[in-house]
């Protein structure tokens, strides 16, 4: 049961209340399992307070502070928590366990470090929200509206990718930086001592000449990240890989991403050298171009760039999009 006094302060207006708080900084409102449906608390300061179980359908939230309060199994159906301008709520750091936010109003809130697992999100309009480590384990997440209300509607069943398209929607910079990535990115695996990376910079440069955008992986292992985690992120990005079998560093990074993705990885290798065992096992694979591109300086494998390497990818490309486009005109 909610804390009879401070729901008594709260029942008396915003201006009280938010006196009552500015008074009293170190006190913590609990309003566990208080009622209060329909009631508009917008602008009111309600942040660290204890909201457990409260319910707070349909109650307008506007422009209110709630960033660390706990509202860890609040019934949020319907609530407001925007204003005019969509300028959104703050939940930084808020605790919403098994909330229920079904068609909640969330436009362009602040979903920082929020602990939303178990929380029903269903129908929830969540266009212009920041969201950034949430935690969203268990969270039922289902047709959640990323579009405004005077745009055609949008939705998605993840929140996080909801972020996504809205960038994607909303910055036309991004999107051409996107669509450059994947149509002409290409990511350039290999070894990196013995000379190594001296090829795939030769690569790249090559290849930048040609008109593409190279990625080459030489960057020291990420702290919160595998190197393969970041090898599929990267790979998924681009048009195709170009891959060095010359020496032992991309053995783990193609079993990962060669069976994952469908795009083109198109194999070279110094001559003399010989590829890792298991490699041959992607053969069969009709996106896996092997066997490799053999050079014995790097001026060879330059000049058969063109014909042997970038070729056959964007060929296969083709290919593929062809398929897919005699498939969905059916």
């Amino acid at each position: 049961m909610p804390n009879h006094e401070h729901l008594e302060l709260l029942l008396q207006g915003r201006d009280v209340w938010n006196a009552w708080r500015k008074s009293n900084p170190d006190t913590v409102p609990l309003l566990r399992s208080a009622r209060l449906e329909g009631s508009d608390l917008s602008d009111y300061d309600l942040h660290d307070a204890y909201l457990r179980r409260a319910d707070l359908r349909g109650v307008l939230l506007d422009r209110s502070k709630l960033r660390e309060a706990n509202l860890s199994g609040a019934r949020l159906e319907g609530a407001s928590l925007v204003d005019a301008e969509m300028a959104g709520v703050n939940l930084r750091a808020a605790r919403m366990q098994g909330a229920n936010l079904r068609n909640a109003d969330l436009k362009s809130a602040i979903l920082v470090n929020t602990d939303l697992r178990n929380a029903n999100l269903s129908g929830a309009h969540v266009y212009g929200i920041s969201a950034w480590e949430v935690e969203l384990d268990g969270a039922e997440q289902r047709d959640m509206l990323v579009t405004r209300p005077d745009q055609p509607r949008i939705t998605t069943d993840d929140l996080e990718v909801a972020q996504f398209i809205y960038v994607l929607l909303t910055h036309k910079k991004l999107r051409e930086v996107f669509n450059t990535t994947t149509q002409r990115g290409v990511l350039i695996l290999g070894r990196f001592g013995g000379g190594g990376l001296d090829v795939l910079r030769a690569i790249a440069d090559r290849l930048r000449e040609l008109g593409y955008v190279p990625i080459v992986f030489d960057f020291d292992r990420p702290q919160q990240r595998t190197y393969t985690e970041t090898v599929i992120t990267l790979a998924g990005l681009c048009s195709f890989v170009v891959v060095d079998l010359s020496g032992p560093s991309v053995p783990q990074e193609l079993q990962a991403t060669v069976t994952a993705l469908r795009i083109p990885f198109v194999t070279i290798m110094e001559k003399g050298c010989l590829p890792y065992s298991m490699v041959k096992d992607f053969a069969e694979l009709d996106h896996f171009f092997y066997p490799p591109v053999e050079f014995s300086a790097v001026e060879e494998l330059l000049q058969q760039l063109p014909e042997r390497v970038i070729a056959p990818a964007t060929s296969y490309l083709e290919r593929r999009k062809q398929k897919l486009k005699a498939i969905y005109e059916k």
